[in-house]
């Protein structure tokens, strides 16, 4: 079981001006866009998610492993903060979220069968 860096999520004041200006970034590709909301954009082999809160709030990291169920127990055994369960994303991810020391978001995803990794 092993975890890697997946991406980063910006917590945004407006996402439509924020996605305007990554996807000038040569290479970058907006692989999802729901106007308002969200948008993950792909560049490289990594995403830049962009969250909308009507302010910028920070960021939450985003660590993709294949094993989420065998990631989660193993973090709560070492006694580590978890958010809360697992749960299904409507884009696909099933997550859950562990807090570093000064309150950072770690974002523990896996893709759901079926689904493509935007």
């Amino acid at each position: 079981m092993k975890a890697s860096l997946d991406g980063v999520t910006l917590q945004v004041s407006d996402v439509e001006r924020s996605c305007d200006f990554y996807s000038k970034i040569p290479g970058a590709e907006v692989v999802l866009h729901i106007p308002g909301r969200v948008a993950i954009l792909r560049i490289g082999e990594a995403r830049i998610g962009l969250i909308g809160t009507g302010e910028h709030r920070g960021f939450h990291l985003e660590l993709l492993t294949e094993h989420l169920d065998d990631m989660y127990d193993a973090l709560r055994e070492n006694g580590l903060k978890i958010t809360g369960k697992p749960t299904v994303r409507p884009w696909g991810e099933r997550t859950f979220i562990l807090l570093d020391p000064d309150g950072y978001p770690l974002e523990f995803e896996e893709i759901e069968p079926g689904h493509k990794h935007v």
